[in-house]
Parts: C-alpha cells; structure tokens; sequence
C-alpha cells in the first residue's frame, strides 16, 4: 500500500523520501480520522455548552503548551539535520540536552502560572470548570515532553514514531476513556474529560520517552556535548513569538467567540474551525518529512536542488488539498450534524475558514522555507501584521455577525499572510514555495 501511495506523488524524490511522504500520509489521514470521530464523541458526551468549555480550555492549555516549549520543538528541526549534516556529534548531544532542560523549567513555570491563575480567579468559575482547569495544569510537563520528543524523532527522520503519539495514542486513548466513563456514569463533565486527558498524556509520555531515548542513542553516536546557548536561544526564541502568533492566528477567534457570544458559540464554531484545517492536511505531511531536508540543503548552498525540492513538495501538497477541500464543501454540512444538530449552523463559517486554508496550501511552504532558510524574523514579523488584522476584524465583526464574522477575520488574516510570505521568498531567496 505504501509503494502505491508514493508512486502517486510527482518529483524525483528519494525511495527513502517517498516512503516517509506516504507513511505520512497514511499516518495522519488514519490519524485525523480518528481525532475526528473523537471530538465527534465527546460533542455528543458532553452536549454543545460542555464541549465548548472543553475547547475553550484546551485552546488555552494549547497557548502554554507553545510557550513551555520557547520554540525548541521547531528549533530542532532546523539544527539537529545541520550537526548531522556536519557530523558534528558533540552538537547535536549539547542541542539535545539543553533543549529538554529548558522545555522542563518553562513548563514548570508555564504550570504554576496558570496554577495561580486559577487560585485568584476559581470563584469565578463552576466548580466542573475549575478543576478542569487544574487537570489541565498537571498535563502541561507531560505534553511538552511528549511534542519535543515527538519533533527530535522527526528530525531524525522517524516519521512513524513521531506521528504515532498525536495521530493514534492520545486520541484513541482518550476516546476510550472517555466512552467509558460516559458509560459508566451516563454523562461526561468537563473535569472528569480532562482528568483522562492527564491519564492519557502520562501514558504516552512514558511510551515516547523510550522510543526518543532509543533513536538517539542508535543514530547519533556518543560524543561530549557542546553548547551554542546564545545562538539556540536567540533562534527559538524568535520561533517562539512566531509560534505564538501562529496559534493566535489559528486559535485565538475562538476564544474570541467565546468571550463576545459564550461558550456555547465557541463549541458550535470550534467544530468548524477544526474541520477546516483538514484542507492543510497535505501541507502539513509534506512539510513535516521536507522541513529538515530544507535545513540540509541551505545549509550546503544547494539553492538549484532547494527549488527542486520546494517545486516538487507543492505539486504533492496540491494532490491531497483539492479533494479535501472539495469534499469537505459539499460534504460539510452533513459532517457537522455528525457533532450534534446545533452545529450544522457553523456551516458557512466551515466553507469560508475552507477557502482561507486553500489558499494557505497553495502558497505552498511558506514558513517551512522561511524558518529554515534563517529568515525566522521576518516571518514573526509578517506573522505579527496578520494578527493585527485578524484581531481587528474580530473585534469588528463578532459582535455584529456572529461566528460568521470569526471566519471571515480568520481566513483573511491566513491569507495576508501567506501571500506576504510567498512574494518576500520570491525576492529575497530567488525561489518559488509553489508551483506558480
């Protein structure tokens, strides 16, 4: 099956490049599959006002997630390939164990922030939601383990391992976990879904802490690390303000709509929301197997084979995200009655948020190119004017539209964008990120 799907795909890539583009592949439309018909389950649990305090929460875990890991998670992607492109051993060791050092303080500070948070503001709150909320804080260490483990077998070309713990073992733990506890009980609140989120998340942690361990020591041999502190920390530290504007971009219009219409409103548009990035499912396989091979390449100055590469990446993205985006117009209001019937009137908001994460794909691997070619700057920068419209739009146009005026913000801030991304790496770096 494998063989099939990467004969599918164009280009002269590599047998090794083209397996791990299909087991990619496999991997996360399997993957998302099953997420999918998770958050189906846990719509149905827990009723739209539940399963929109559940988002509103792990929207917010998401946001200290991203902070706890101070941008190591890409960081990886972009030095581990060069010290090995180098052979140089005692660097990737050093990157390595000062990236989990840190991941570990920041996570620990990331917790007890929102620990505080919840002690001076609980009475604000049901007593479900609060504790919810404190589940959440102990999940925070386990998750960023589990993402920086996850990105250092990526970068080390382990596509299957890397994907398992995000695609298939949290959320079909966390699916069983919570059918059964509905079962049990004959209903599912809020703290008791995220108590299994913690459970789940431990479990996981332990699995992925001995398969990283395990693929470090057979791929990168022994050396005395050595340490470039300044130059890691000033790179992801701007990976991090990007990745953080990038979550706002991608997640902040729902807590948006939760803030002006409530949390019934954020669940209705948090499953449209969610649905539409399946239309970057082919940008983010691609990405995710070609983004350390992009740090290879500029790395050794080989522009020519890094137009190749990025040409060729663009037509295989394009494969996968028109039949998504096709299907999921024609198909999308009937996926969302999957959810419940309340939330078939995220419809339209689905087929906007649709069109915004098309045109995403089309530009191709804007920010893969720009982070790994050492234009992180930049990107943060452009990232920043999109936050600045999508926040304005929302401002403007939630409290008169609805969640209607969330995707129209949204979609037009993904958009600005990545057309700002696309034309500076025509200019700056003399390439394409797309076919055009």
């Amino acid at each position: 099956m494998l063989k099939f799907i990467s004969s599918i795909f164009p280009g002269d890539g590599t047998a090794v490049m083209r397996k791990s583009i299909a087991q990619s592949l496999v991997i996360r439309s399997v993957g998302l599959g099953l997420i999918f018909l998770s958050q189906i389950l846990l719509a149905r649990f827990m009723g739209v006002k539940g399963y929109g305090e559940y988002t509103v929460i792990i929207t917010a875990l998401n946001f200290v997630v991203v902070i706890s890991l101070f941008g190591l998670d890409t960081s990886v992607l972009r030095f581990l390939p060069s010290y090995l492109q180098k052979k140089d051993y005692s660097g990737a060791h050093g990157f390595i164990r000062f990236s989990y050092r840190l991941i570990s303080v920041m996570a620990v500070i990331c917790a007890t922030g929102v620990f505080l948070f919840l002690l001076s503001n609980s009475k604000k709150y049901n007593i479900s939601f609060s504790e919810a909320v404190f589940w959440s804080v102990l999940v925070v260490p386990f998750l960023v383990f589990v993402n920086q483990a996850s990105s250092v077998l990526r970068a080390l070309q382990k596509v299957k391992a890397s994907l398992l713990p995000a695609y298939f073992l949290l959320p079909v733990g966390m699916a069983l976990g919570w059918a059964y506890y509905y079962l049990t009980h004959n209903k599912l609140p809020v703290d008791a879904a995220m108590m299994i989120n913690l459970f789940i998340t431990i479990i996981v942690f332990i699995y992925i802490y001995r398969k990283v361990s395990s693929g470090v020591n057979k791929l990168i041999p022994a050396a005395e690390p050595s340490h470039e502190r300044k130059l890691w920390l000033m790179v992801s530290l701007t990976v991090l303000l990007t990745s953080l504007l990038n979550m706002l971009i991608k997640q902040s219009d729902i807590l948006f709509v939760s803030y002006f219409l409530g949390n019934t409103a954020a669940g209705k548009y948090s499953a449209a929301a969610k649905m539409a990035t399946l239309v970057a499912l082919g940008l983010s396989i691609i990405d995710y197997v070609y983004v350390p091979k992009i740090a290879a390449l500029w790395e050794s100055h080989k522009l020519i084979g890094l137009q190749k590469l990025v040409k060729d990446a663009s037509k295989q993205i394009l494969i996968i995200t028109i039949p998504v985006s096709v299907v999921l117009i024609v198909a999308g209001k009937w996926l969302l009655a999957l959810f419940g019937p309340a939330f078939t009137a995220s419809y339209i908001p689905l087929v906007i948020l649709v069109c915004g994460q098309l045109i995403n794909s089309l530009t191709g691997m804007v920010g893969g190119v720009l982070m790994m070619t050492g234009h992180q700057r930049m990107f943060f920068l452009f990232y920043f004017m999109s936050f600045v419209v999508q926040a304005f739009l929302n401002f403007i146009l939630i409290p008169r539209f609805g969640i209607i005026g969330a995707a129209v913000g949204t979609a037009t801030a993904i958009i600005f964008l990545n057309f700002l991304g696309y034309f500076y790496i025509r200019k700056k770096i003399h390439i394409s990120a797309s076919v055009f």
